[in-house]
């Protein structure tokens, strides 16, 4: 895989607009706290930190045009293809391009955020998970995980086949190998995790 050396690395500082919430998150892609002040947003960045395509991203990185006060776009995402710039859809349809205007623009729609609400809730449950355990997960436990999928095994099976002190430390691997494209689990794409929940080999 190619190194890349991020476009954005800081989102613009800017204050949170009166009234709206403060949604914070810490990004394993990042190594750092991310601080967003709207839901669309926020899903939209867990869509992104589940994505084992998404190599960097950003959070307001940029305005959507040079003119005080105009909108932020609200992520900058690199991926082995290119960069692109997000903007999630809030109903109204400002016109403009752009800062960096040489990075293609794509909108995200309510609908696709509905669409994905199951996998989006899935992952605000996986991700504390993985934040809590990364320091204490031991590389070789990743591994044998990896290498004892050899079909589809639900979580509790994998649960009991890794047996340890801290059973967490199991789940955050197993959720981590999912987050980074090791491990597949489709059902979770329209289906809450449980105990049930399938995770099987990358083909």
């Amino acid at each position: 895989m190619r190194r890349f050396e991020p476009r954005f690395s800081t989102p613009l500082d800017v204050p949170r607009p009166r009234g709206a919430p403060l949604l914070e998150g810490f990004s394993p892609k990042l190594g750092r706290r991310v601080r967003l002040f709207n839901r669309a947003a926020f899903d939209q960045w867990l869509r992104l930190e589940a994505e084992p395509t998404v190599l960097s991203l950003c959070e307001r990185p940029v305005r959507l045009s040079p003119a005080t006060g105009s909108r932020l776009v609200d992520s900058w995402v690199q991926r082995e293809d290119g960069e692109q710039l997000l903007l999630v859809d809030d109903g109204h349809d400002e016109l403009g391009s752009p800062t960096a205007s040489d990075i293609p623009l794509r909108r995200v729609a309510g609908t696709d955020l509905a669409a994905a609400a199951i996998w989006i809730g899935n992952w605000q449950r996986m991700l504390p998970t993985i934040i809590s355990t990364r320091a204490w997960l031991p590389s070789a436990l990743a591994l044998s995980i990896r290498a004892y999928v050899r079909e589809p095994m639900t979580l509790s099976h994998l649960d009991r086949a890794f047996v340890m002190g801290d059973p967490p430390v199991v789940r955050g691997a197993i959720f981590e190998l999912l987050r980074c494209g090791h491990l597949n689990a489709p059902s979770l794409h329209s289906q809450p995790l449980t105990l049930h929940t399938l995770f099987e080999p990358v083909a």
